[in-house]
């Protein structure tokens, strides 16, 4: 290659190389905080990983460049899973920056009586769970985004959903791979004007729950189906028997502590602003569970329970308050 010859494969040597070249480099950096590991893919080939479990020692040695570090986010909890990743320092320190929000401005609740436990993703329990968004939506005309924890889940939900609800509610639904432009058209529907209400349908963790910055009657309403823990499998079981090896609790930072992250920042869609105001709806009763409220924001303290048999209520009292 050093030659200046023109040959058909060039750019897959030049490929190779450079992944090659990279493969090396991490080599040089393995230590205790990897796993090594190795596979056979779909396609028969045979893949050697080198796995950085714990980032923080490398971390470490780029912040050691500068004279200080600020990490910021809306949802870096819990702080000691947080600290312990991003850094090996001792001393570093946090802020818990209280919400310039209200809690007037959103109704927060959990439902107690649904779950998205694999041993009730059964016909009934998808409709229980559509006719818990059917009310939600039903109850203020607006848009409003219900996230589930897989795309199989969605669809299940969204075939029961769209028989309850009819032609009384607008569905849309998120589709797998979507393009840049699908992804803005997407968008634009929650600007549309309508007759009636709109549920999105979408995944949890994906492309719709976090960044998106829909303001004021874009969306008055945000539907969190499950804890939003990880599917359990491959490097998922890895790292947790790294970090239980290690004598911490491996589930807790593989699998609760990432769903409870995407749970935070799926609610985070419905108040953007000042003048926002909306519905935040955890639908599982998993989120009554200690393990889990202890890890809600401080600003969750307010959180409701409720049942199918009740959400109207619940809903209708919200809103006339808002409505006065």
């Amino acid at each position: 290659l050093q030659k200046p010859l023109t040959i058909p494969e060039r750019d897959e040597v030049m490929e190779f190389y450079f992944g090659l070249r990279n493969f090396l480099n991490i080599y040089e950096m393995v230590d205790e905080n990897y796993v090594i590991y190795s596979s056979v893919e779909e396609d028969g080939s045979f893949a050697l990983k080198l796995y950085c479990a714990d980032p923080s020692r490398n971390l470490q040695a780029c912040l050691n460049k500068a004279h200080s570090t600020i990490f910021f986010s809306g949802t870096l909890l819990p702080i000691q899973y947080y600290k312990s990743l991003l850094s090996t320092r001792e001393d570093n320190y946090a802020v818990y920056a209280h919400s310039v929000f209200s809690t007037d401005q959103r109704l927060l609740f959990v439902g107690r009586d649904v779950s998205s436990k694999y041993t009730r993703r059964t016909p009934d329990e998808f409709v229980k769970i559509a006719s818990y968004i059917e009310k939600i939506a039903m109850a203020k005309k607006g848009n409003y985004i219900a996230f589930f924890p897989s795309y199989k889940m969605m669809l299940d939900v969204e075939e029961q959903f769209s028989y309850l609800a009819g032609d009384h509610i607008d569905v849309l639904v998120q589709m797998q791979k979507m393009r840049e432009q699908q992804r803005e058209e997407f968008l634009q529907e929650f600007s549309r004007r309508r007759e009636h209400s709109m549920v999105a349908f979408c995944v949890m963790g994906g492309i719709f729950g976090e960044g998106v910055d829909l303001r004021e009657d874009q969306l008055i309403g945000a539907i969190i189906v499950g804890t939003g823990i990880p599917q359990i499998g491959g490097e998922s079981e890895i790292l947790k028997n790294f970090f239980d090896a290690r004598g911490g609790n491996g589930f807790d930072y593989v699998y609760r502590f990432p769903g409870m992250n995407k749970v935070q920042q799926a609610a985070g869609r419905v108040i953007r602003t000042l003048t926002d105001v909306g519905v935040i709806a955890l639908l599982d009763e998993r989120f009554l569970q200690r393990d889990n409220q202890r890890l809600f924001p401080r600003e969750w303290a307010d959180c409701k329970s409720c049942t199918l048999e009740h959400v109207d209520e619940l809903l209708q009292s919200f809103w006339a308050g808002k409505n006065a």
